[in-house]
């Protein structure tokens, strides 16, 4: 499947940037502080810390006042697209009756 164009005018650098301190997370980062999470993405510190700070208040991530991880909420992504995909959907009875 290829990447619709899309016009730089309607580009939000935000998103892009909220999704990468999202990815950033992994088996060996599972927590991090922001200057960690900045360099892994290349953003600046005090921006790190901002999009830490959202993603914490939206409550995809959280912190004791120094570290930052990922919450069960950022799962919620992910199973979005289960339950608007028609495959899944199609396939569960089927995955149900081999379980049983």
């Amino acid at each position: 499947m290829t990447k619709p164009v899309l016009d730089k005018r309607d580009w939000i650098a935000g998103l892009e940037k909220g999704l990468a301190i999202l990815k950033t997370f992994d088996d060996q980062h599972a927590r991090m502080t922001p200057t960690q999470a900045a360099t892994r993405t290349g953003l600046t510190r005090t921006a790190a810390r901002r999009y830490l700070l959202t993603l914490a208040h939206l409550g995809y991530v959280q912190t004791d006042g120094k570290l930052f991880n990922l919450t069960p909420r950022v799962l919620r992504m992910g199973w979005s697209y289960f339950e608007s995909a028609r495959l899944p959907r199609i396939v569960q009875p089927y995955l149900q009756q081999l379980a049983r």
